[in-house]
This record gives C-alpha cells, structure tokens and sequence, in this order.
C-alpha cells in the first residue's frame, strides 16, 4: 500500500490530493491569486487532518514542475522538495500539461492539453493507447496562430483556456471539441501520474527536482525583407518590464520578500497599482509615509537582488517582442531601453534575452531625478539615441509611461499586458500583442504625429 500526497500550485487553479495506491483519500481544489505562498501548507494540513493522516505517513511526494506561473512553479517545488528533505522520501516532478491530458484518459484518445503562456501557450498531448499512456507531443511553448495550424483534425482539447483562445476555435477551428468536465481532479491525475513513476523506479531526490518553464526561440527570422532605402532616422524607445520581458510575477514575489524582512506587506493590488515606478516612489506608498533614504535603499537592494536571482536562467519575453526588435533593427531604427529599473536589472534582462546586440542605449532609474509620469527617462533616451523626441515611439504598457511618452513629444504604442486596453487609450495605438505590429506600422504613428505637429 502506498500513500501519495499530490501537489498542484503551478495555476490559479491550485489542487492537493491524498491517494492510497489509485484510491482517492481526501483532496482540496480552490482558486487562487498568487497567494500559494500562505494558502498550501494550510490547506496541508486540514487535507491531512481530513483524511486522519500524518506527514510521516506518506509515502511520496508528487508536484507539477510547470509549465505555469513562476510563481505557483516555483512555491509547489519549494513545498515538495522541503517536504521531502525533512521527511527523507522521494519526489516525482509531473508535467502540468500531462497532468491535465491524463484527467481525460477515459476517452481513449490523445488530449491536447493548454495553458496560457503570456500572449503564447504552452501546449503538450498524450493519451491512453491500448491501455498504455503515452505522451504524443513534448511541452512547447507556441503561439496561437501554430497552434491553431498544428492541432489535427477533431483534437480533443483541455485545459486553462483564456476566453480569446476559445473564440479563436470557434471562428477557426469548430472541429475542435474543448473538453471540460470530468470526475478527475488535475491535482487527482497528478498523483496517478507520480504514482507510476515511483512504481517504474523514476523517484529522485529533492535535489534533483527542477522547474519545467518553456519559452519560445528568443530570435526568429523576419516576417519579410524590408527595404529600408530612404528612411529617415527614426527611433523606437521600450519600456522594459510588462513590455519586453514578462516579469511581474517575479517583481511581486520578490518585493513582497524584501518589504517583508522591513515589517512592511504589500498585497497584489498594491503591486499592480504601483508596476513600473520607482522604488523609492513604491516604498513610500506602500508605507504610507516618507521613509528614511537609507532604508529605502536597504529595501530597494535587497528586492533587486532577488528579483535578479529569479530572473537569472528564467526571462521569458512576450511575444511579438524579439521579432519587432529584430524587424526594427534591420529597417534602420536606433532602439534603447528606458526604464525605472537599476542599471543591473537591465543589462541581465538584455543579456538573457539576446538583446544587447540590437539596443543602442539604456536609460535607468539612477540616470534621472523623476520617475514617470515625467518625461525625463524618455528625453535622455532620446538623447543617447541623437534623435529629437518627436522623432521616437515610446513602446510602453502602463497608464504612467503613456503620459511620460506624450509629455516628451514623442508617439506611442501600448500593449495591455498588465493593464487593461481601456486605461491605455490615449495612447496613439493599443494592442494587446506586439505581434501585431511591425516597422511600417511604426514608422507610419511616427510620421502621421510629426505632421499633426507641424
């Protein structure tokens, strides 16, 4: 007989599950806000008074390694893997994407199995084939126009499904049967799934437990040659975070743990309404009260070094960013990075993601005396790029760097990834993928705002 605690915290749909061999014992499903942290081990431990069970009972420890959140990745990890250490038993890493496909295994056929990436997705699939389950298709990271090009016909599809991906099935692909409902939890199938594994021999230590995240190719061809004969020298200025790399859930965590060690909580909306801005700016508001430089300094290093720990090996761009930077590039556009993020944060971003080879210039948070809304980080931009301000678009997400851009003299675009399009309007153009946009839509906001100008 063998007892097998499930942990599933990779979503915000967070799961345990107790299993004595196949048989359910007791399990627990909620829905959760990036509060893995303090909501798992209590609901641990009223799973495990439920099923009148101990710690010391288990037999093996099986988690989803990802794909997910980093931050739901990386606190399931951390609780297994503690777990197992204390306790001196085995772990078994499952795939969440597995996991998922194995709640249908009823069905006798493959399951493609999706959860949202960023603007991509992450997509596996496997299956029950005469009895025997076998993974079809390895995690990727894809983006919906592939995966609408690489799912056959009739595919079984489950999984976290956003409501655009769901309408793009229903305008593109009504062969496809979405699959919701089924007696097996995800947290349920994980453990079915650990189960095999220690019964195959494929346990491993704590150790040896790593995170599955995925990413796509950071540089890909362009979609086309551009002729970039006679262009005039134009500029293109990024925000960094919410715009080039996905990173908020990294920058709550580690906030959350400095401000914390100071006897300061910050919550999620606290962390959303202060996105962007600079230390000093968030430590003062989530305190309340102008706090003493040298402790915003203290906080402000001891959150940056953690940010970059978890950054470190992990960046993950949105999509369309890597080939826009490319794209501009090659038409002829000089490109920097302004943003409210020390000097350090940058340069690892542009190194993880390849970008160093295509920016010309960097501004940071210490180059500058105000934060945005002030224009000040987007004129230096300017500056360093030899480029007047109303020859730049400003590539921004947040309501702040949209007025800073337009205070500046300068066009811009505003992608909805962490704000909603609704708060982006006054930008010039909204969108909530850069793949939607290329050079000569660029080139076209910057020419059609210098003669509204003229």
């Amino acid at each position: 007989m063998t007892i097998i605690l499930a942990i599933d915290a990779a979503t915000s749909s967070a799961g345990l599950a107790l299993l004595r061999d196949k048989a359910m014992v007791a399990e627990a499903g909620w829905l959760t806000q990036h509060n893995q942290t303090v909501e798992l081990l209590p609901c641990l431990t009223g799973l495990l008074q439920q099923a009148g069970l101990t710690l010391n009972d288990l037999d093996a420890i099986a988690v989803s390694r990802g794909p997910g959140s980093y931050n739901g990745v990386r606190v399931g990890i951390a609780t297994a893997k503690g777990l197992a250490f204390v306790l001196n038993k085995p772990v078994l890493g499952v795939s969440t994407l597995e996991a998922e496909a194995r709640r249908f295994q009823e069905t006798g056929h493959p399951v493609w199995a999706i959860l949202p990436l960023g603007h991509d997705y992450a997509v596996a699939a496997a299956g029950s084939l005469e009895g025997v389950w076998i993974k079809t298709l390895e995690e990727q990271a894809v983006t919906a126009e592939t995966l609408l090009q690489t799912l056959p016909q009739g595919a079984l599809v489950a999984g976290e499904l956003p409501d655009r991906l769901v309408e793009l099935f229903s305008i593109s692909r009504q062969d496809i049967q979405i699959m919701y409902e089924t007696g097996l939890s995800r947290a349920a199938a994980l453990g079915l799934l650990g189960l095999e594994q220690l019964r195959a021999g494929n346990g491993i230590s704590a150790a040896s437990l790593q995170p599955l995240y995925l990413r796509r190719p950071q540089i890909t061809p362009s979609k086309k040659p551009r002729d970039t004969t006679g262009l005039p020298e134009r500029g293109v200025i990024w925000d960094m975070d919410g715009v080039i790399i996905d990173s908020a859930d990294l920058h709550f965590e580690s906030w959350r743990d400095a401000l914390g060690q100071h006897g300061f909580r910050m919550n999620r909306e606290q962390f959303e309404a202060t996105f962007g801005r600079r230390n000093d700016d968030i430590i003062n508001y989530i305190a309340g009260f102008a706090v003493p430089a040298e402790k915003i300094r203290l906080i402000g290093d001891d959150k940056e070094v953690s940010y970059r720990q978890m950054v470190a090996g992990h960046a993950r761009s949105f999509s369309g960013v890597m080939e826009l930077v490319r794209e501009l590039k090659e038409s002829g556009f000089k490109q920097a990075v302004a943003s409210s993020a020390p000097a350090a944060n940058i340069a690892l971003v542009l190194q993880e993601l390849g970008l160093a080879a295509f920016i010309e210039a960097t501004v940071d948070a210490s180059q500058v005396d105000r934060g945005k809304p002030d224009p000040a980080v987007f004129l230096k931009a300017a500056e360093k790029l030899e480029l007047k301000p109303q020859d730049c678009l400003v590539i921004e997400d947040a309501v702040a760097g949209v007025i800073a851009a337009h205070r500046a003299g300068m066009a811009v675009i505003a992608v909805s990834n962490t704000h909603p399009a609704a708060a982006l309007n006054e930008a010039d153009m909204v969108t909530a993928s850069l793949e939607t946009v290329d050079a000569a839509t660029v080139l076209g906001i910057i020419d059609r705002k210098i003669k509204l100008g003229a």
